[in-house]
């Protein structure tokens, strides 16, 4: 009796087990199932248009941040020429560009971005344009830093070269809402991106609170720094700017530019941050005097055009009127016979 009990009560925590056990097979089956079923549809439907093992030959993403936009961009055989930065770069109009040298430019600038991100994105470029007719790279103050960080917003993992990377990043919540996005572009619902990536930022700037104190700041005489966070005169990105050249075939004509800003964000003369500019800028002139088609164009510094508030919306914006005489410039510099550096 004793035994029959035992054994009884022995075998039930037994079958329970086996239940568990199969239930934990069963769910940790499904939840693989389900994720490659998720993965494979994000690869398939190709949320960012990046054209990575998708198939699909449909083209174009719905308008939204650059930095979410320029991977579908970067593809385009459409362009043989790039501009890349940040925001003060994006206001270079690829068309205009287009007519003064007659490549065919997009413009690949993100904002809010340093030389940590405008370096995968002109690898990205380069990766479907291996010899591209010309390049303008934004270069400013963030090159002259003595330490770059990678920003929080900005999906390495979208212009990484590494395909397991791609993949590992593209498993999120916010690829499923680009996919959903790109879907009702194709389909009508939403607005394409432009392809050539212009953006003219006026409107924003126009409507943006304390427009109005900005433009008042930069009529008076404001005090211009004059200290430095970089004292020791050390800048990393420079090797950053040397491997961006380097990767680029010695026929591509190519400018360095510097944008405008308005004085008052330029250091004061005389002071130990003029000082650290200077050298940093020097740095960046003999890396392009070692190239054949390389050429530094300077507008930042005590120009005209500089002093006068209404050519920029805040310190370090300009509108679009000094955009338009930067991009003559920077045309003009592209199709110089020889090699010139201008200021």
């Amino acid at each position: 009796m004793r035994s029959s009990t035992s054994s009884s009560d022995g075998g039930t925590p037994s079958r329970d087990a086996r239940r568990w056990r199969r239930f934990s097979v069963t769910f940790v089956v499904a939840i693989v199932v389900l994720l490659a079923g998720f993965t494979g549809g994000l690869v398939l439907l190709d949320p960012y248009d990046t054209g990575r093992f998708t198939p699909l030959s449909v083209r174009g993403v719905a308008e939204g941040p650059p930095w979410q936009v320029n991977a579908s961009r970067a593809r385009d055989q459409r362009f043989d020429s790039v501009v890349v930065g940040n925001s003060r770069m994006q206001m270079l109009e690829p068309e205009r560009l287009d007519r003064l040298t007659g490549r065919r430019f997009v413009n690949l600038s993100v904002l809010r971005s340093g030389p940590l991100e405008v370096r995968p994105v002109f690898e990205a470029f380069l990766r479907h344009h291996p010899s591209p007719r010309a390049a303008v790279i934004g270069v400013d103050e963030l090159w002259c830093r003595p330490t770059q960080k990678r920003g929080n917003q900005f999906p390495y993992w979208l212009y990484s070269a590494s395909n397991p990377e791609y993949l590992y990043g593209l498993v999120r919540y916010q690829a499923v809402e680009q996919m959903a996005r790109r879907l009702s572009a194709l389909f009508g619902g939403a607005e394409m991106a432009r392809p050539d990536g212009y953006w003219d930022y006026t409107t924003v700037y126009l409507g943006k609170t304390g427009g109005q104190a900005k433009q008042d700041a930069m009529k008076s005489s404001a005090s211009r720094p004059v200290d430095t966070d970089n004292p020791d005169r050390v800048f990393p990105a420079m090797a950053i700017l040397r491997d961006m050249l380097d990767a680029l075939p010695a026929t591509t004509r190519t400018v360095l530019a510097w944008p405008p800003t308005h004085i008052n964000f330029q250091p004061q003369p005389g002071s130990v941050a003029e000082a650290v500019l200077d050298q940093c800028k020097a740095q960046i002139r003999d890396i392009a005097s070692r190239h054949p088609n390389v050429m530094f164009l300077d507008w930042g510094g005590d120009r005209a055009e500089n002093r006068d508030p209404a050519n920029f919306h805040d310190e370090i914006h300009f509108r679009k009127a000094l955009a338009g005489q930067l991009a003559d410039a920077v045309g003009a510099e592209l199709v110089r016979p020889g090699k010139a550096t201008a200021d």
